[in-house]
């Protein structure tokens, strides 16, 4: 149970709050450079309880920001908006729910679209190299701004996915529970090239080639759109329906073309391509298995000290197939952590965990809560 406030204090404080934490100064980057300065955009929904141990972290996907549901400066809906709230899985009568913007994201937290104080143009290039351990580090350096010493329960999806493990490793026995949806130990051949051909296109832009930005940067959100959703909700949605909007630069004008256009535009008017190539590089570049190496000795072991785990996959996810959920699991189990693995049918693919709240509200609700018959002997 929360710890006891006024009634207005816990109805501002479900409704969420907006934070802006600085990190450690100067910021070091796990593969090398350093900012003088850096800081992450991070919401909370609810209250910390007096002994400050039921807060749970929320990691983000690629393109997220830190609004996971609505807060008193932000009464639009977030990502999660159906599963954050008094009552809901993330029970904010409950929990502290911490959810921060990944570093290097655009959305409030430092990232390579800041200006640089040397230059006074955004650093692009210049801004150093991001890796998952570095998201890990920085949620982890927010989690002590509200002095938290042992999450409850750490929670990611898709790039969340891999932070909630490079925190797990990286943190071992400051997260009592971790969730992994949709994520992965290390990114498939078909996920690095579906990335790199879209960080192809920014990045021949980004260098001053001659496509212009603004375009290259819708054609990469398609290639990667078309990764997300599953060929089944495609298929259903728009068959071989066309629409009609003028003739496009494919030549044809149906029904998919125009969703897709959509789409596009949308991400392109939102995030900022600097973070996508950073971003989208990092989770390239993320291998969990170099935390379990021991040099000499050809074993693999991850020293986790976590109390119960939860990972879930999609059949229809052709980004993160489900066999990468069950290689964590299988993981985690081999760690001894307690682990419930859960695979799901949805045509949303990748995307089902922002979409499909019927089926990851009951399963995280007991992820947190245990069994519906033994909530009431929660601790909290």
């Amino acid at each position: 149970m929360a710890m006891n406030a006024p009634a207005s204090e816990h109805a501002s404080a479900n409704r969420g709050r907006q934070h802006r934490v600085r990190l450690p100064s100067p910021y070091r980057f796990h593969a090398g450079g350093e900012l003088p300065e850096a800081t992450l955009a991070v919401e909370t929904w609810g209250s910390l309880n007096a002994a400050r141990d039921n807060a749970v972290l929320l990691f983000t996907g690629l393109s997220a920001s830190a609004h996971a549901a609505s807060t008193a400066e932000d009464p639009s809906a977030g990502w999660w908006e159906g599963l954050i709230g008094p009552g809901r899985a993330l029970d904010t009568d409950r929990y502290f729910i911490v959810c921060a913007n990944s570093l290097g994201s655009c959305f409030g937290s430092s990232g390579p679209g800041d200006t640089d104080p040397a230059t006074g143009r955004p650093y692009g290039y210049a801004w150093p190299e991001l890796r998952v351990e570095d998201i890990a580090r920085s949620a982890q350096a927010a989690v002590e701004h509200f002095g938290i010493d042992v999450l409850y329960a750490a929670i990611g999806a898709s790039l969340g996915g891999m932070s909630v493990l490079a925190h797990a490793a990286l943190f071992p026995g400051r997260a009592r529970r971790l969730a992994s949806l949709s994520g992965t130990m290390t990114a498939s051949a078909f996920a690095i090239a579906t990335r790199a051909l879209q960080r192809e296109m920014v990045g021949t832009a980004l260098a001053g080639g001659a496509i212009d930005l603004g375009l290259a940067f819708r054609y990469a959100r398609k290639v990667g759109m078309l990764s997300y959703i599953g060929a089944a909700l495609l298929e259903n949605r728009f068959a071989h329906a066309t629409g009609s909007q003028a003739i496009g630069a494919s030549g044809t004008r149906f029904e998919v073309e125009s969703w897709l256009d959509h789409q596009a535009q949308k991400f392109a008017a939102r995030f900022d391509p600097w973070s996508f190539w950073y971003v989208s590089r990092a989770m390239d570049l993320f291998e969990f298995g170099a935390f379990g190496r021991e040099p000499g000795t050809g074993t693999t072991h991850f020293g986790l000290k976590l109390e119960q785990a939860l990972v879930i996959g999609v059949h229809e996810d052709q980004l993160f197939p489900l066999g990468q959920q069950a290689e964590i699991a299988a993981m985690l189990k081999a760690e001894h952590v307690p682990t419930r693995y859960v695979d799901l049918s949805s045509p949303y693919g990748h995307d089902a965990f922002l979409v499909e709240d019927r089926m990851f509200a009951p399963l995280l609700a007991e992820f947190l809560d245990g069994p519906a018959g033994q909530r009431d002997k929660s601790p909290f």
